[in-house]
């Protein structure tokens, strides 16, 4: 298994090939990257949607998974992830290797649903003004909209959410691609239509292929679909770097809903990002002390003290900060807050077991290995480490994982402060279900 790159100058793109005949299914991605922004990032992720209901030659979703079908049910779907202060809008797609075809079938699987996307994306369904279809800006309109609502309906997200807002206000990496409802509904045919040309030309365009056929000719595929596309001569910032608030003291913001249960959060700053040297320290730190059900915040906070329904840490290394989420009866807020704090403090002292260091490390390690059985996971596992501009195997990241000390961990914990304080609640009775 090894990783051929490939770089196309006139058509502006590259493709990261991961060589491997483990799979039966291959996986063929187009990543496309852009800054963040509160205006432009909306509007691509809506025109998106759109362009994927269909195109000239394929007019409807039907008739796309139609033609996938042909290729021995091939799958092909979309997202859009934001790392740190980029959005990457992926469209992948999953299928099986050309030595499974029937005997006889001589099509080439890989081009063929190669093909359909890069049709999707180039030659989108228009109508006789020269416009996407009303129809389908206004269905995913709604999509987008009721996902919104969804997302302030479930207190859990939407609290979460809100913290991560208030602590990073204005910069890059705290900008959602989602918008607003507002920037939803007000998005006209005109704009979307004409936003096309904008994201296909200032984009820039990774590309990954998980499996055993030649690099060179999906290359080739990709190259004379975009050779009519003015592509920009955008580039990739292979960096990252840590949020830093620069508040002299922790904020504290309460607000008030009809909700049945307590939402403390709580946002922390550690200044590690994945190209830093104790990357992987902190990542055991956040196992130990709220990464798991055997984590320090799961057994002292909710398990020993009862203080709380459910209790966890996240590392967020694209910018450096660590997301403490907790659900509590609001009489509980105070009692609570002061033992996650005590618990970090332990933590920072020196407080957690050789044990515990163990577990933590056999648990990330074993996440690791499952890296290997999946194209997806191969895919992620390179693209993220590509981001942050940190060339890593895999077995050397599993090296760093091992060696790291208790001392490490310790330094890793003392760098963690709290920034933000941030509690949702309301006058409901509790409802213990949300665990």
């Amino acid at each position: 298994m090894f990783e051929k790159v490939i770089r196309r100058e006139d058509a502006n793109f590259t493709l990261r090939a991961i060589k491997t005949d483990r799979f039966k299914m291959s996986r063929l991605s187009f990543n496309f990257i852009m800054p963040a922004d509160k205006e432009k990032s909306p509007l691509c992720k809506l025109m998106l949607a759109v362009m994927m209901r269909g195109s000239r030659r394929y007019p409807s979703v039907v008739e796309i998974n139609r033609h996938l079908d042909e290729f021995y049910g091939a799958t092909v779907t979309w997202r859009t992830n934001s790392v740190g202060g980029r959005h990457v809008f992926r469209i992948s797609c999953e299928m099986i290797n050309n030595r499974y075809r029937f005997a006889g079938d001589n099509q080439n699987i890989l081009r063929g649903v190669a093909e359909i996307v890069l049709n999707v994306l180039l030659d989108p369904m228009l109508d006789e003004n020269g416009l996407l279809c009303a129809q389908n800006i206004e269905s995913e309109k709604k999509i987008a909209i009721d996902a919104i609502q969804a997302k302030i309906n479930d207190q859990k997200a939407y609290s979460a959410e809100q913290c991560h807002k208030y602590m990073l206000g204005d910069d890059a990496s705290g900008i959602s691609s989602s918008g607003t409802i507002e920037q939803i509904e007000g998005f006209t045919a005109e704009e979307l239509t004409a936003n096309i040309a904008y994201f296909l030309e200032n984009s820039v365009l990774e590309c990954y292929y998980v499996g055993e056929e030649n690099a060179e000719e999906i290359a080739d595929i990709i190259d004379g679909a975009f050779t009519a596309v003015k592509r920009g001569r955008a580039t990739l910032e292979l960096s990252e770097k840590a949020f830093v608030s620069g508040r002299d003291s922790v904020q504290t913001i309460d607000e008030k809903m009809e909700v049945s249960q307590g939402r403390l959060n709580i946002g922390c700053l550690c200044g590690t990002v994945m190209s830093d040297r104790d990357y992987y320290a902190m990542n055991l730190f956040n196992e130990i002390f709220g990464g798991s059900s055997v984590a320090k915040l799961f057994i002292n906070v909710r398990e020993k003290q009862s203080l709380c329904y459910y209790c966890y840490s996240a590392y967020h290394s694209a910018n450096g900060t660590i997301m403490i989420n907790c659900g509590i009866k609001k009489e509980n807020r105070d009692r609570a807050l002061e033992e996650i704090k005590r618990q970090l403090f332990l933590m920072q002292n020196g407080e957690f077991s050789d044990e515990e260091i163990s577990t933590a490390k056999k648990t990330i390690l074993s996440g690791m290995r499952q890296i290997n059985d999946s194209p997806s996971s191969l895919e992620a596992f390179s693209f993220r480490r590509l981001l942050a501009g940190v060339g890593e195997e895999l077995s050397d990241a599993a090296e760093k994982i091992d060696a790291v000390t208790r001392e490490d961990i310790i330094a890793a914990a003392k760098k963690v402060k709290i920034d933000t304080v941030y509690f949702l609640s309301g006058d409901g009775e509790e409802d213990e279900d949300d665990e």
